[in-house]
C-alpha cells in the first residue's frame, strides 16, 4: 500500500513539474508572429528540456534578426528577409520541425483566402475601349480579387495620364490659333517635346499594362501547381522584372522534376505490377525497393523545393 502511494505521489509530483515547465515555457514570446507560431508547435513537439531551451535562444537570435532584416533599407530588404527564412527552416529541420514551417504557410493561405472572399471589386467603367478591353480580359483570366483590385487602380491611373495629354493636345492646338504670344517658335518647340515626352509615357505605360495581364492568361508550366505559383508571383507588385525572371527559371527547375517525379511514379507501377504477376519472391523485389527509395528520395527533395518557393513567393507580413 504505502509502495503505491509512493509511486502516485511521484507520478503526480511529475506531472505537476511537467505542467509548470509547459506553462513556463507558453509565457514566452517573440516580436515576431511567425516564431510565436513556430514556438507554440514546437513546445508540444520537443520533449528534451536542454533542446527546447536550445531552441529558444536561437529563436531569440532570430527575432533580432528579421527585426534587423525589416529596418534596413526596402530595395534590401526583401532579398534580406529570404536570407533569413532560409536560415530558420534550415534550423527547425534540426529539430525536426519542418511541420512547423508548412503549417504556418497553410494558417497564411487560407487567411488569405478569407480576405479574398471579401473584397469587393470596382465596379467603374474605363472610357477607353483599349482599357476596357484589357479589364475584361484580366477579369476572366486568373487575377485574384487582390490582383484584379490593383490593376484596375493602374489602369486608372493610365487612363488619367490619356486624359491630361488630351488636355495638353488642345492647348497646344489653341497655342497654335495664338499670335500675341511672345518667341511663339521657341514656346511652340518646346510643347512638341513634352507632348512627344508624356506620349511615350503612354505607349510605355500602356504596353507593360498589356503585357501583365497577357502572362497571366498564358500557360507556361505543364504542371498546374508551379503554374498556380507563378500567377501569384506575377500578380505580386513587389516583385522587379529582374526578381520575376529568377523565379521564372526556379519555377522551370521545379516544373522538370515535377515531371521527373511523374516519370518515376510511372516506372514504379510498371515495376509493381510485374511483381504482383509473379509473386512476392521474384527479381522484381530489388527493382521495387531502389524505385521506392528514389521516389521517397525525390519527394523529400521536392517538398523541400516547394515550401522555398512558396515562402519565397506568398511572403507575408512577418
Amino acid at each position: 500500500m504505502m509502495s503505491a502511494m509512493i509511486t502516485l505521489s511521484l507520478m503526480i509530483w511529475i506531472h505537476l513539474s511537467l505542467g509548470a515547465d509547459l506553462d513556463t515555457w507558453m509565457d514566452v514570446s517573440f516580436r515576431i508572429s511567425k516564431l510565436n507560431f513556430i514556438w507554440s508547435k514546437a513546445i508540444h513537439h520537443l520533449t528534451d528540456k536542454a533542446m527546447i531551451k536550445r531552441l529558444k535562444d536561437e529563436l531569440n537570435k532570430f527575432d533580432s534578426l528579421y527585426l534587423s532584416a525589416k529596418a534596413r533599407s526596402i530595395k534590401n530588404e526583401k532579398l534580406v528577409l529570404e536570407e533569413v527564412d532560409n536560415k530558420l527552416v534550415q534550423l527547425l529541420e534540426k529539430y525536426g520541425l519542418e511541420s512547423a514551417v508548412n503549417a504556418y504557410m497553410k494558417k497564411y493561405k487560407w487567411r488569405n483566402e478569407e480576405q479574398e472572399e471579401n473584397i469587393v471589386l470596382p465596379s467603374e467603367k474605363f472610357k477607353d475601349s483599349k482599357l476596357q478591353k484589357l479589364w475584361h480580359a484580366a477579369q476572366n483570366s486568373r487575377f485574384s480579387k487582390t490582383a484584379l483590385k490593383i490593376l484596375h487602380k493602374e489602369l486608372k491611373d493610365h487612363e488619367q495620364k490619356m486624359e491630361l495629354y488630351e488636355q495638353k493636345v488642345q492647348l497646344f492646338n489653341e497655342f497654335d490659333d495664338n499670335t500675341l504670344i511672345e518667341n511663339p517658335f521657341e514656346v511652340s518647340d518646346k510643347l512638341n517635346r513634352e507632348l512627344k515626352v508624356h506620349h511615350n509615357d503612354i505607349m510605355d505605360s500602356y504596353d507593360k499594362l498589356h503585357q501583365k495581364v497577357a502572362l497571366v492568361s498564358q500557360k507556361i508550366f505543364s504542371n498546374e501547381k508551379v503554374e498556380n505559383l507563378w500567377h501569384l508571383a506575377l500578380q505580386n507588385p513587389n516583385f522587379t522584372a529582374t526578381e520575376l525572371e529568377s523565379i521564372r527559371i526556379e519555377l522551370n527547375h521545379f516544373d522538370k522534376r515535377l515531371e521527373k517525379m511523374k516519370y518515376y511514379d510511372e516506372e514504379l507501377n510498371v515495376v509493381k505490377k510485374q511483381q504482383e504477376k509473379l509473386g512476392k519472391l521474384s527479381v522484381f523485389d530489388e527493382d521495387v525497393s531502389s524505385f521506392e527509395e528514389e521516389n521517397k528520395r525525390l519527394q523529400r527533395k521536392l517538398r523541400k523545393l516547394e515550401n522555398y518557393l512558396e515562402t519565397k513567393i506568398v511572403h507575408t507580413e512577418l
